[in-house]
């Protein structure tokens, strides 16, 4: 599904955040992205999602090449992004509508699906992550974790083919960390497939079938958890 070939990618200041990285990740897997802060994760789940282009190298999703000129075609780009669901780590860069149930009824809005679909798409998300009570509520006035699981309501709304999230678990008390990591194991079950940056190391062997370990921008291993050695 994903596939990257030799990318590389420089910010504007002139700082490499990745050096000739080359990865394929098949559909229906998961793929827990480690290594210390600064050493690139992000930045390739930013390119992963489309939020920024390889400075050098290649990117297919699905077998279509993903570059500048790519996702300034508005069709194109809001199908790959509907089908690609991001989590950001800090999600108050994603959230902005006055209600939570308007929140994550926007991406289906913006699909143009009917209100009928897009309030049961609403009532589902809710009831998934357990923050029914939460509607009527504006998302800046919710807690941390709160706003991480609205935030995966809403890119849930769309359902999404991948999903692509930096420290999933961040910010969550132990019982909002059980909700998610019950929530992807059950995304896993419907073989989506993920792709998760984290520090979490229960995380990794519960969930992902890969370990891609990143060091200084550069892929350093790739390894199956020991967990998934088990299965």
């Amino acid at each position: 599904m994903f596939r990257l070939i030799g990318v590389s990618h420089a910010y504007d200041d002139g700082v490499s955040a990745l050096e000739d990285v080359s990865l394929k990740i098949p559909r229906g897997r998961a793929v827990a992205l480690t290594g210390a802060n600064g050493c690139g994760k992000t930045t390739l789940l930013r390119v992963l999602n489309g939020l920024i282009a390889p400075t050098k190298g290649e990117y297919f999703f699905d077998g279509a090449r993903i570059d500048k000129a790519a996702l300034k075609d508005a069709r194109f780009a809001k199908e790959f992004h509907r089908r690609v669901g991001f989590v950001f780590q800090n999600v108050d860069a994603q959230l902005f509508c006055g209600s939570v149930e308007d929140e994550i009824a926007f991406g289906p809005r913006q699909l143009g699906l009917s209100e009928a679909e897009c309030r049961a798409r609403v009532d589902d998300c809710l009831k998934l992550l357990g923050i029914e009570a939460l509607r009527n509520r504006a998302p800046y006035a919710t807690s941390g974790g709160e706003k991480r699981r609205i935030a995966f309501a809403c890119v849930l709304s769309l359902n999404p083919d991948a999903l692509v999230m930096d420290e999933p678990l961040a910010g969550l008390d132990v019982g909002a960390q059980e909700t998610v990591v019950e929530l992807l194991r059950s995304l896993k079950a419907a073989k989506k497939t993920l792709v998760f940056a984290t520090h979490n190391e229960a995380l990794v062997r519960e969930i992902a079938d890969v370990r891609v370990g990143m060091d200084s921008g550069r892929i350093a291993a790739i390894e199956e958890p020991p967990r998934s050695r088990e299965k």
